[in-house]
């Protein structure tokens, strides 16, 4: 399996979206994920421009809380129609992406609202237990805080972050891997071979 490129919390800061794509195809990235807050729901305007840059670089994306409340929000309102196809778009993201036994999604791997708006924290105890859930790393957003979790039966070990470095994995263990924020210039590229992730810096300006 090839290197995959992981991002989150854009949060419309569409010029870094596209450095992120830019840094992790450079390093080899074949299949690209954003974890949610593409957009912010402070600058709704800003979907349209965000989600053709994920379409024109085949990046799939769940649905943050900020899509969420986006939605929420106009619910009842009355819009143009280049405002409903932008809804349209965010209504269509899933909560969770599954690949293999690695599964994406904004915060903690469960249904609304737990997948959007909850913190990971509320759910650790459950996730610790080796019969649920299902996965062997979580890849997640929400926090900003790069960060990963290794869980054990009932433990759990935070392992340091270094940045540009390759961090090694246990294949027998699961993690929670949280990538930072394209806003704050973080992403992640996983090395599914290598079994290793590594942190890489968003660049602020176009090379």
């Amino acid at each position: 399996m090839h290197p995959i490129g992981i991002m989150a919390d854009s949060h419309g800061k569409n010029e870094l979206l596209l450095n992120a794509i830019t840094a992790l195809k450079a390093l080899g990235a074949r299949r690209l994920f954003h974890l949610g807050d593409v957009c912010d729901s402070l600058s709704p305007h800003l979907i349209i421009e965000a989600m053709n840059i994920l379409s024109k670089h085949h990046v799939r994306c769940v649905r943050g809380n900020n899509e969420s409340d986006i939605l929420h929000h106009n619910r009842d309102a009355h819009l143009s129609d280049a405002q409903k196809a932008a809804l349209s778009l965010l209504q269509n993201l899933p909560y969770t992406v599954d690949l293999g036994s690695f599964r994406f999604t904004h915060s903690a791997p469960f249904a609304y609202p737990a997948a959007t708006k909850r913190p990971i924290s509320e759910f650790l105890p459950l996730l610790t237990r080796d019969d649920q859930p299902d996965f062997s790393i979580l890849f997640r957003g929400h926090s900003h805080r790069p960060s990963i979790l290794e869980l054990r039966q009932g433990a759990i070990e935070k392992i340091p972050v270094q940045p540009g470095v390759d961090i090694p994995l246990d294949r027998s263990r699961r993690y929670i891997i949280t990538v930072g924020a394209v806003e704050t210039a973080s992403s992640v590229l996983f090395l599914p071979r290598e079994y290793a992730v590594r942190f890489v810096a968003v660049p602020r300006h176009r090379t």
